[in-house]
């Protein structure tokens, strides 16, 4: 064989040998070990950052984790849509409540019980939506600490026409006791409470149920505590100010421990005072200026919401 023969031999068996793989690369996201890396731009990384909520996002990664993440985008950006659909529909029901109590009105004027009902009970399923809590179980604590405690005198107000309306029927007794229960549970926290105290009472003896009435009415005022000085002072609880000082000490004093710890202070020795007015009733007077005069304070009535 010659030199020349020699060298191409050479050169041709050099260029038939298998060509050696690329070394396997780390995955930074996935820890494998992979053949090749895709870039993420700067597009993507923002959506995974602020749709997706992924803090570290690697500059880089395989080609499964790549195909993962787009995923994750339009699965984010699917909830987010979702989540804003459902904030507008809540919006649109919270909105729509004030026309199905206009319209409940108007066929309760109209003596159309059944449909004023229905309204009646739409507007407490539109609550029930909103504030996201089962059929019946409303609550005064999810309306309290909010802009939207005074719609505690409106779910008053048509909890005491339910009452009303399933009186009309002895088979609406249970419906009417359940009304009766949530009525007491709210009318507590509303500056209506003696008006509705007074027209239980008189609907009680002409009512076809009057267990329902009475229920209520034992209910309601147990579980409202007596203010007793401003009760004493006034010779009774349904004087406006003993309201006010009420709806003071309920909607505000109670939600802090501060308040709280007034509340309890006030009833360890109020009882005593109460009595002291009780014997001598020459006091009253003086007691009902000075506390007249807190009930209309800025500070009171700007934190009642009335």
């Amino acid at each position: 064989m010659t030199a020349a023969t020699a060298e191409k031999t050479s050169k041709s068996s050099e260029g038939g040998k298998a060509k050696e793989p690329d070394a396997e690369i780390l995955c930074p996201y996935c820890g494998d070990n992979v053949p090749n890396l895709l870039a993420i731009d700067a597009g993507l990384r923002l959506r995974l950052q602020e749709g997706a909520r992924i803090e570290k996002v690697p500059d880089a990664v395989c080609d499964g984790c790549f195909k993962m993440l787009l995923k994750t985008v339009s699965k984010g950006a699917a909830l987010r849509a979702e989540q804003r659909n459902k904030e507008q529909n809540r919006l649109l029901l919270w909105r729509s409540r004030v026309q199905l109590v206009k319209k409940a009105k108007s066929r309760l004027a109209q003596k159309s019980h059944g449909e004023a009902a229905v309204f009646y009970e739409k507007y407490l399923r539109v609550l029930e939506i909103v504030y996201d809590t089962a059929p019946g179980k409303l609550s005064p604590s999810l309306f309290g600490n909010s802009s939207r405690a005074q719609e505690m005198t409106v779910i008053t107000s048509v909890y005491w026409d339910l009452m009303r309306i399933y009186d009309t029927h002895q088979s609406y007794s249970e419906r009417q006791l359940k009304a009766a229960e949530k009525l007491a549970e709210f009318v507590r926290f509303t500056p209506i409470f003696s008006h509705i105290i007074r027209k239980a009472e008189s609907q009680a003896r002409s009512a076809k149920n009057p267990a329902a009435f009475q229920r209520f009415l034992k209910a309601s005022k147990s579980a409202r505590p007596r203010c007793f000085i401003a009760t004493a002072a006034f010779d009774g609880y349904c004087h406006p100010t003993v309201q006010t000082l009420c709806l003071f000490r309920d909607q505000r004093l109670r939600t802090r421990p501060v308040g709280r710890a007034i509340i309890l202070l006030y009833y360890r020795h109020s009882p005593q005072v109460a009595g002291l007015l009780d014997r001598h009733a020459w006091l009253k007077p003086a007691t009902r200026k000075v506390l007249n005069w807190v009930a209309q304070r800025e500070f009171v009535r700007n934190r009642l919401s009335l």
